[in-house]
């Protein structure tokens, strides 16, 4: 039976250096009025190089259009694929999970397609994407391959440091209170995906160095136990990278943790400067061993 997987390119899977069949959904982003197509048309290096420009006017994220949706699931039907298993970006950050969703009834009676909310973005998508094509090539069904994915999002945790909350208010990721917004300057919020797939601030603090002393401090007991796999996410800024690396040996003694681009789509949504430490815990990923 031909089986394959997909990911929104919010998973930032286009920007690893791994072998898979992966089949990606490109979202937008828009740049000073201008359109690109994720992964087509625009690198995470031209996009850091707009963003860093004064000139550069907020920059905004969508989904695939339906009609691309359609026309991928429809190429695919005509190779001949009988399942297809959708990781989608989060539901609560996205209408990518509604518009596909939308798009895959219309091949029921075609394919079985089963689109599956992440609740995650960024490289725990991408993992998550990973571990559903690996137990997919074990002949795993659609449904336990979900709930091996609900197991694993359980067991992951991100925290994300970044030097501005400017650029998520203007595009309207952000869940906080009013009260959070108040007396912005200066600050450097430490977020966190909750369990529904939204984006919180959850501490704000004044140096970007005590945000990052914070979030090591939050995850210094797991990142020392068996049957964890920790990565940092980078913004490529090697600077912020290296601090935070050299944090984490200091405290826990860890010399190797892998570095992990985020994906264009993120990037576009919170600005071009901070960085993150996510951790699965109790539950090792298989990706684990392509991304060391």
């Amino acid at each position: 039976m031909s089986r394959i997987v997909l990911s929104t390119s919010s998973s930032g899977l286009g920007n690893l250096d791994i072998k898979t069949n992966i089949q990606l959904i490109p979202m937008r982003l828009f740049v000073n009025n201008v359109e690109f197509i994720d992964g087509k048309n625009i690198t995470q290096d031209r996009l850091i190089s707009i963003m860093s420009d004064s000139a550069c006017s907020a920059v905004h994220t969508s989904p695939a259009p339906a009609e691309e949706v359609d026309e991928i699931l429809t190429n695919l039907y005509e190779q001949g694929y009988k399942e297809v298993f959708i990781t989608v970006t989060s539901s609560g950050l996205s209408e990518s999970y509604n518009i596909v969703k939308q798009v895959a009834q219309r091949f029921q009676d075609r394919m079985y397609v089963y689109v599956y909310d992440t609740k995650e973005l960024n490289m725990c998508e991408a993992i998550l994407a990973l571990e559903a094509e690996h137990m997919m090539e074990q002949g795993e069904s659609m449904s336990k391959i979900a709930r091996r994915l609900d197991e694993l999002r359980a067991s992951h945790k991100l925290l994300f440091a970044i030097d501005t909350l400017s650029t998520l208010i203007k595009n309207k990721k952000l869940s906080a209170t009013a009260g959070f917004f108040a007396n912005m300057f200066n600050i450097k919020p430490v977020l966190q995906m909750t369990d529904d797939g939204k984006l919180i601030a959850i501490n704000k603090i004044r140096k970007l160095e005590r945000a990052l002393d914070y979030i090591v401090e939050d995850f210094a007991d797991s990142l020392q136990r068996p049957n964890t796999y920790a990565y940092i996410l980078t913004m490529g800024r090697t600077d912020i990278d290296n601090y935070l690396i050299n944090l984490i040996k200091r405290r826990t003694g860890i010399q190797n943790i892998p570095l992990l681009p985020v994906s264009n789509i993120s990037m576009g949504n919170t600005g071009p400067t901070g960085v993150g430490l996510c951790v699965f815990e109790g539950e090792m990923p298989y990706a684990a061993q392509l991304l060391r």
